[in-house]
């Protein structure tokens, strides 16, 4: 192994290089600092160079396709630019202190890790694991209608931000190329075997199930990656690689998560997804994201629908706890009818005019006369009476000044109830507004959905005018939904039907 010696070195006077990240088959990672930082380049940056040699002395052939395929790495990411892709930020040639010429790409530096070092040995929660594939889907198909295919599809090549919040594909086509001589001339192999489809592996056919055409295998379609991506899928939702279903299709999950009631559903749209032969999958991304979506909305379904009622024991009443589909109804029903709740106190609780307890003069009155009464022994108590009379005047003013307080209240909490109602329409859970998660709702508008929670996030898909959505989750004046029937017929059927909404444009059904 002969390694590139660049760290602690300046690269052709912009990149002062810090430290190896790591070395592939015939490359090398770098982090440098960028001398001069400008909008072009940021402060950090990754330099990806190529070394021939990592493996020994290559012959001229090799060494010439492996030039050529870094060249073409940088040609597919100017290409394929997109938010969930690492961005290509140049490229050149130069001399490392040994004077040995290489070639270099300059990427963009992702510090948060791979998704493989973040789901080895710990599988991520449901939601987590469709976040970040949800982000995978669109920058893959994204390539896909570039005309690109990818082919090494993995967790290792799915880098994150430093917030972890955004994943990028990375790696578009250098280490993951490896020669093979064979009788019949020079085949290519590409991808890891675990994740990589079989029509990458030319070499390996053993049945006539297996032996797809050769014309097949020269014009790969999108279905490879479909393959990649379910066997990545598995990965993040099981914790460990899929090493006993290499090359053969995904037929179960791990005993600790084949409980889980999104299993089954799941795992028959991975199997149809890493089927050995090609047309037997799901054609494109966009085919693959939609019924994986679906079998997971199919198991939230069952669980609202099947949650069993509950009886909880607290400070001796006994409250029937009913399943959350219900509470959800009883929720809508009483947003319906604001009357019947009442404004709220700042304390939190519903004001009720029938249970406001004020002083009445008259009861005063009553109870300090039978209290002479019984004092004088039943003689005249006229003397007492007009004592009583002015001590009781201060407190029918204070009755009468906090029945009033009161009344004010009730009309000022209501006024402010009223206006939200009118202002906001808005979904989301708040004080006067029952948690949304689980409705569905209206598109009054044609409404953008966005992959997070603000406009500042890019545009995923379109919810039309009519269209009904279903609320997975909310986030201030935002809502996470994915939509049920669409209003109108879909301008462009690759975007997608989950996304980020503002909830001003959306109206309870």
């Amino acid at each position: 192994m002969s390694e590139l010696k660049l760290e602690n070195c300046r690269l052709d006077n912009r990149f002062d290089i810090l430290r190896c990240l790591g070395r592939g088959s015939y490359a090398e990672i770098f982090v440098a600092r960028v001398v001069s930082p400008s909008d072009h380049l940021p402060p950090m940056v990754v330099i990806k160079a190529l070394n021939t040699n990592l493996q020994g002395e290559p012959d001229a052939e090799l060494e010439r396709t492996l030039i050529e395929n870094f060249q073409n790495e940088a040609k597919a990411l100017d290409r394929v630019r997109h938010p969930n892709i690492i961005s290509c930020l140049g490229r050149g040639t130069a001399l490392d202190l040994d004077d040995r010429l290489f070639h270099y790409l300059v990427l963009e530096y992702l510090p948060g890790g791979d998704l493989a070092k973040l789901c080895n040995n710990r599988p991520l929660p449901l939601n987590q694991a469709l976040f970040y594939l949800e982000q995978v889907c669109r920058g893959l198909s994204h390539a896909h209608a570039r005309g690109v295919i990818h082919r090494d599809i993995k967790p290792q090549n799915l880098l994150l931000t430093e917030d972890r919040r955004t994943v990028k594909i990375a790696d578009f086509g250098v280490a993951k190329i490896k020669l093979i001589e064979t009788q019949e001339g020079i085949i290519t192999k590409v991808g890891t075997e675990i994740y990589a489809a079989p029509e990458h592996h030319p070499a390996s056919d053993t049945t006539p199930l297996d032996a797809l055409s050769r014309a097949t295998r020269e014009h790969l379609t999108p279905a490879a990656d479909v393959y990649s991506l379910a066997k990545t899928t598995f990965m993040l939702l099981a914790g460990r690689a899929p090493r006993e279903f290499a090359r053969r299709p995904v037929t179960r999950f791990p005993s600790e998560i084949a409980c889980e009631r999104w299993a089954p559903a799941v795992l028959r749209v991975l199997e149809r997804a890493t089927q050995n032969d090609p047309e037997l999958r799901y054609q494109t991304v966009a085919e693959f994201w939609r019924e994986l979506q679906a079998a997971v909305q199919e198991a939230q379904v069952e669980d609202l629908e099947n949650a069993p009622t509950k009886l909880l024991v607290k400070d001796e009443e006994t409250v029937v706890a009913k399943p959350r589909a219900e509470r959800i109804e009883i929720a809508r029903s009483a947003e319906q009818r604001p009357e019947e709740i009442g404004p709220k106190h700042p304390t939190g609780r519903h004001l009720d005019p029938s249970r406001i307890i004020v002083p009445i003069a008259g009861s005063i009155e009553q109870g300090s006369a039978q209290e002479a009464t019984l004092q004088d022994g039943g003689a005249s108590a006229a003397a007492p009476s007009n004592h009583f009379a002015a001590r009781r005047r201060p407190l029918r003013w204070l009755a009468t000044a906090a029945f009033i307080s009161c009344f004010v209240f009730l009309l000022y909490a209501t006024h402010n109830y009223v206006s939200s109602l009118r202002q906001g329409r808005t979904a989301t859970a708040t004080a006067e507004n029952p948690s949304p998660i689980g409705r569905q709702l209206v598109a009054t508008t044609d409404v953008n959905l966005r992959s997070g929670p603000s406009a500042s996030y890019p545009r995923v898909g379109l919810a039309e005018r009519g269209s009904v959505v279903r609320v997975l989750d909310a986030r201030n004046n935002w809502l996470e939904v994915v939509i049920v029937e669409h209003g109108r017929p879909k301008e462009d059927p690759a975007s997608l039907d989950r996304g980020w909404v503002n909830a001003i444009y959306f109206d309870p059904k």
